[in-house]
């Protein structure tokens, strides 16, 4: 709560409770901002924003104005909104240590165990992004990867107020383009990658490009800047010779590459070359995706200043990251994935790594179905890269918002060159079918969900108890059957 005078330039002792995007929202003494969206102009819901309760208008174009409320008209609200926003929170972003990360994929998986490796190393950090907001004891679902500034600062205000000192912050390409994180000061920033996806947002690849380079290009010369160096789009970044950069990568030079790398279907194990110098890695990540995301973890950890040999002791049994290769094992005599990746890329990559441990002659079964009022383009491009390198793929429910499944999955089907499928329409279902049809040896991956826990329907949230969840549900099923 503050008075009005303290987060603008008007002269008043009225109390401010609540700063407000959304016009429907039932306040208190709030302060309304007029965002104008990609498709609606909060200009055009003031009068239903102070029937709400909202007593100050933030704005930018004329309006008619009521006796008893405060207008604040400015040149553009966004800017108006970031800072108003970090003066009601008393600026928290700037009495954190702020680890920052973007790219298509890796993002959690990155920023979770950097998290997790300063929790052991006594740090009170916390971490925002697609899985979920974790403090202290607190852990919840996020509204959005990146949420509003409003939202956002309140978590970093309530991080500060219980002794967190350091944040891993997820940073999505809409939450850059849409300048939710304008106002956070980052003390350093990574890129994993950037492939096929958010384009029914972003429309073209260089579109989602320049919407990430936002970030590093709002890094301050005290930051520094993490890229992968085996990614096109990280060599354009790198090429941009921010200051203080350092990379990592396998393929191509690096300042943290990987050699000598086996991948088992619970561990890996790699060589960290270093500065010439040679560190044997033991992790309980697996695939190759996750050699990846483990240099850049080193990296990330490192150029903070914890040195080498402190950070890989606690890779090799290192927290795993919810519906990311989880592995589902109620002693079945075949192998069950889960795992979040929804973008062609990252299908691949599980489908890849899934063929390597699995045994020569044996069935890679896979679930999956693609999200409604998103990206079509991708559809076809999923439905190809899971026909190709898996042996029989159910197309199922994804979240289908207000969209048929069977029309999504006219899509998926289109691009697919064999006839290796099927349509099972309730993802419970799909589950249930590809677990019954599995032979010993063979693997089930499902894939896209990871570890949500609800399906969008055109209504809004529906409860899901999670792939995980059903597949170990149905396999002591089928067990109590034999």
């Amino acid at each position: 709560m503050k008075k009005l005078s303290e987060l603008t330039n008007i002269k008043s002792d009225r109390m401010i409770e609540k700063l407000v995007l959304d016009s429907r929202d039932v306040v208190n003494n709030g302060m309304f901002f007029c965002l104008e969206g990609l498709t609606v102009d909060g200009h055009d819901y003031v009068e239903g924003a102070i029937a709400n309760g909202n007593v100050a208008i933030v704005h930018s174009k004329p309006l008619e104005r009521i006796a008893g409320i405060d207008y604040i008209q400015v040149p553009d609200v966004m800017t108006a909104l970031h800072k108003i926003t970090s003066l009601f929170y008393d600026n928290p972003s700037e009495k954190l240590y702020i680890y920052g990360i973007t790219g298509t994929n890796g993002k959690s998986t990155t920023m979770k165990t950097v998290r997790n490796i300063l929790d052991r190393f006594g740090v009170k950090a916390g971490y925002i992004g697609t899985i979920s907001v974790e403090y202290g004891d607190h852990k919840f679902s996020p509204s959005l990867t990146t949420p509003d500034i409003v939202e956002l600062q309140s978590y970093l205000r309530d991080m500060v107020d219980e002794g967190v000192t350091e944040l891993c912050l997820e940073v999505s390409s809409q939450g850059l383009a849409l300048r939710r994180i304008e106002s956070i000061k980052f003390n350093n920033a990574s890129f994993t990658n950037l492939t096929h996806d958010h384009l029914d947002y972003h429309k073209t690849m260089e579109d989602y490009f320049q919407a990430k380079k936002m970030l590093f290009d709002s890094m301050g010369p005290e930051t520094f800047n993490v890229f992968n160096t085996d990614d096109d789009y990280s060599q354009r970044l790198i090429a941009m010779n921010y200051p203080h950069t350092v990379t990592y990568g396998i393929e191509n030079p690096a300042d943290y590459m990987a050699k000598d790398i086996e991948l088992f279907d619970r561990y890996t194990r790699f060589t960290l070359v270093h500065q010439d110098v040679e560190y044997p890695v033991e992790t309980s990540f697996v695939a190759i995706f996750n050699v990846y995301n483990m240099l850049g973890v080193i990296a990330i950890l490192n150029q903070r200043g914890y040195s080498i040999e402190t950070i890989i002791p606690e890779l090799k049994d290192i927290e795993h990251v919810d519906g990311r290769q989880t592995i589902v094992d109620e002693g079945q005599d075949f192998k069950v994935f889960v795992d979040f990746g929804h973008a062609p890329d990252s299908m691949k990559n599980v489908y890849e790594f899934v063929r390597t441990v699995t045994p020569p002659g044996n069935k890679i079964i896979t679930v999956f179905g693609a999200a409604g009022a998103r990206d079509h383009l991708k559809r076809p491009i999923m439905g190809k890269v899971s026909s190709t390198l898996t042996d029989h793929v159910i197309i199922t429910e994804h979240d289908n918002r207000n969209e048929e499944v069977v029309d999504i999955t006219q899509d998926i089907i289109s691009g697919m060159p064999n006839d290796n499928y099927e349509f099972v329409p309730i993802r419970y279902d799909a589950i249930e079918k590809a677990l019954r049809m599995a032979k010993p040896h063979d693997s089930v991956v499902l894939i896209g969900k990871g570890e949500e826990k609800f399906i969008y329907r055109a209504f809004g949230k529906e409860k899901w108890m999670g792939d995980e969840v059903a597949a170990s549900e149905i396999l002591r099923k089928m067990k109590e059957e034999e």
